[in-house]
């Protein structure tokens, strides 16, 4: 039997905290009569589990019932276990409390109790509505009208169906503006993220496109979930074509729009914490840093407050975004030495959340370390950074931030004096350019750099040959399609402290 069984069922037992598994343990005492005993032993052997492996668990089960139809056992834990979990966050779901009254409501429709049924459908209507449930709310309205014509319409008169059939059609007005608009930002956001920070015409006027359809939507008496989407979308595209002054002022407009509306807080807490990460970014890279300090200590009273709700998944968002904000902070106050101290805390992070952090923000925390060795003269531990984002299979290598951990790699190199090996690695990485049919100035600037290094015969000839395209970068940096390159590192800086034949951390620009 191979052990590339599906391990589904070892991964959802693995993701439960020691809550949810005290738990899953009650509720299937209490709701597996007769199988309880083999539920838990199998449950219990692969929690112990640190790979999946169906051999050992058939070796060391030979014998016992749990093993009859397998496959079926495995399939009835795994739905236990979710029905564990439905019951235990009943209580804590808008959702699954809102649900849970509309199922109330068709059983009493269906025993005939109808005015029961009213009263339960009045009350999720309420609950729809304060939390902004629309789709539960059409759901709502339509058993309300089932309701009306189950009763002959004894109960209501023209002026209230007018009503209800006006309040109907706006709510229909909200879902396709709210339709729209993430439409739109999903249009928006895929660009975004197969291209980083938008460099070439094409892409900008691609993006813009789809920008601009944004502002046909009627905001008119849109709701606040509505509104917030608008200005996420509008902050993300001005944030990608590098206006950074339009993107804090939509990221301000969504801040103003959650501090007047405790729901929204409450209810999305993911999007609360990722807007407060993207001011703290937005505001310190325009040097706004009395506005970057308010929203960083309103970070870190969320991430130290106590939260038995809080969801693995905002867990992980809070250490890996947490993560690429210091780094990004130390890394523009030139503080090296402190992002290598991270580096422990963030390996213990790695270790516990393992492939559930998103691949792409690993690969920016990887660079940043790699950057941060790079900078202190460990190359050796640098490369071994930035091949973890080379060997990563999930990222796409169009992405900005492989494109550049290439680069990072052929400087490691030449650093490292791995002189043998550096054509090789210059010829490669030329050839990942051509595949990716998208070179700037300043990668072909590098490229050709990197190539009159190779060249080089002594110190002196290097310096003569770097002189003037170290000028030529200087000029990059004020170019607004190819100054986006040196966030990522100071290419020009480095090669300034080849000329001068000093330390990089010694050199400033």
């Amino acid at each position: 039997m191979s052990n590339k069984a599906s391990n589904n069922l070892f991964e959802l037992i693995k993701s439960l905290n020691k809550s949810e598994k005290r738990y899953f343990k009650v509720f299937s005492s209490r709701h597996t009569i007769g199988e309880e005993n083999g539920y838990i032993k199998l449950f219990d052997y692969i929690e112990k589990m640190e790979i999946y492996d169906e051999e050992i668990l058939f070796s060391d089960f030979k014998g016992q019932p749990l093993l009859n139809k397998f496959s079926i056992t495995k399939a009835r834990l795994y739905n236990n276990i979710l029905k564990s979990l439905d019951s235990f966050y009943s209580g804590t779901s808008i959702d699954a409390q809102i649900f849970r009254q509309i199922h109330s409501a068709d059983i009493l429709f269906n025993k005939g109790l109808y005015n029961q049924a009213e009263k339960i459908l009045v009350s999720a209507e309420k609950q729809a509505e304060k939390y902004e449930r629309f789709f539960m709310l059409m759901e709502i309205k339509n058993r309300q009208k089932q309701l009306l014509e189950n009763n002959l319409y004894n109960q209501t008169n023209l002026v209230q169906l007018e009503k209800k059939n006006q309040d109907e059609k706006n709510l229909m007005s909200e879902i396709q503006n709210c339709t729209a608009l993430w439409h739109l930002k999903s249009l928006l956001f895929h660009e975004i993220n197969q291209k980083g920070k938008i460099r070439d015409e094409q892409s900008i006027l691609q993006v813009k496109a789809i920008a601009d359809r944004l502002d046909e939507v009627d905001l008119t008496n849109a709701s606040v979930n509505s509104r917030f989407l608008f200005h996420h979308a509008k902050g993300a595209y001005y944030f990608a074509v590098n206006d950074l002054e339009c993107s804090f002022h939509h990221l301000k407009e969504n801040f103003q729009l959650a501090e007047s509306n405790e729901i929204l807080k409450e209810d999305k807490p993911n999007l609360y914490f990722s807007l407060l990460t993207n001011l703290i970014y937005v505001s310190t890279k325009l040097g706004y840093f009395a506005e970057a300090n308010k929203y960083l200590n309103l970070l870190k009273f969320l991430r130290d407050k106590e939260d038995a709700s809080r969801t693995t998944d905002l867990e992980i968002k809070y250490f890996s975004s947490a993560c690429s904000l210091e780094l990004f902070l130390l890394d523009e106050q030139k503080d090296y030495k402190k992002v290598i101290q991270l580096v422990p805390k963030i390996e213990a992070g790695y270790q516990l959340y393992g492939s559930q952090i998103n691949s792409l923000r690993k690969a920016y925390i990887d660079f940043k370390i790699a950057v941060a060795y790079l900078y202190t003269g460990d190359y050796s531990t640098s490369l071994i950074w930035i091949n973890k984002i080379l060997n990563e299979s999930k990222i796409d290598q169009k992405q900005d931030i492989f494109c550049f951990a290439q680069l990072i790699s052929l400087i490691l190199h030449f650093e490292l004096k791995n002189m043998d090996y550096l054509p090789y690695a210059l010829h490669a990485v030329k050839r990942y350019f051509k595949s990716r049919n998208q070179i700037y100035k300043f990668e072909a600037l590098f490229l050709k750099l990197i190539s009159q290094i190779n060249k080089s015969e002594n110190v002196f000839d290097l310096s003569d040959k770097l002189i003037p395209l170290e000028k030529e970068l200087e000029k990059l940096k004020s170019d607004p399609r190819e100054k986006i390159v040196f966030e990522y590192f100071d290419f020009q800086r480095w090669v300034k402290s080849k000329i001068e034949r000093r330390e990089l951390a010694e050199v400033f620009v």
